[in-house]
């Protein structure tokens, strides 16, 4: 029970967060603190890896998915730990919704295309999940940073938190992206999230 109530309060603490850095003064700002709160979910998911499984599949059902598939992650607890992470997810979105009418104006200015929103999230998704591997391999938190920064890099600020299912859904819950874009994107999400774990081995270093 423990484990899926801390995945519920990251994936809350994300959207919220997500949210009120979006009203940031510049777009530089709002990238950089969804980053540096990716840093902070895997460091403190991190504290839970064991030599048997990965506390980072607690940071995003993307991450879950993809650590279940590397038997990094247990097959059994996969759903339930990806429906609490949605379920905080949600709640974030409507908290950070009820505040918006006391919130500054928001720097999402466009939406992408659905087929752009697929192809980008689904392509910087499997770069995400490479990732996320190595800093399960004890490679320094820091690198969460670089998924986010990419994102926000490559699509309009509203989609900065896409590589995380679970966040993009709370995003939409807060009104900040229309709930096709965030579907799709959270989709894609999961497939890069697939075809990264399956494409590891191509890309790390052979032993």
């Amino acid at each position: 029970m423990r484990p899926l109530s801390l995945a519920a309060i990251l994936a809350g603490l994300t959207p919220f967060i997500a949210t009120l850095a979006l009203r940031a003064p510049g777009a530089t700002v709002a990238v950089l603190a969804v980053a540096a709160m990716a840093v902070v979910v895997t460091w403190l998911a991190g504290q839970h890896t064991t030599e048997e499984e990965s506390g980072l599949a607690l940071t995003s059902p993307a991450a879950a998915l993809a650590l279940t598939l590397v038997g990094r992650a247990n097959r059994a607890a996969v759903l339930p730990l990806i429906a609490a992470q949605v379920v905080g997810a949600v709640i974030g979105g409507l908290a950070a919704n009820g505040l918006d009418s006391r919130l500054g104006e928001t720097l999402v200015f466009t939406q992408p295309g659905r087929l752009v929103t697929a192809v980008v999230v689904g392509v910087l998704a499997i770069i995400g999940t490479w990732a996320l591997f190595a800093i399960d391999g004890a490679v320094n938190e820091a690198y969460a940073a670089v998924p986010p920064i990419l994102t926000g890099a490559a699509l309009p600020l509203g989609l900065t938190t896409a590589l995380n299912p679970a966040v993009i859904v709370g995003v939409a819950t807060a009104g900040l992206v229309p709930w096709s874009v965030a579907l799709i994107a959270a989709g894609a999400g999961l497939v890069g999230a697939v075809i990264g774990a399956y494409t590891m081995a191509v890309v790390a270093a052979s032993e």
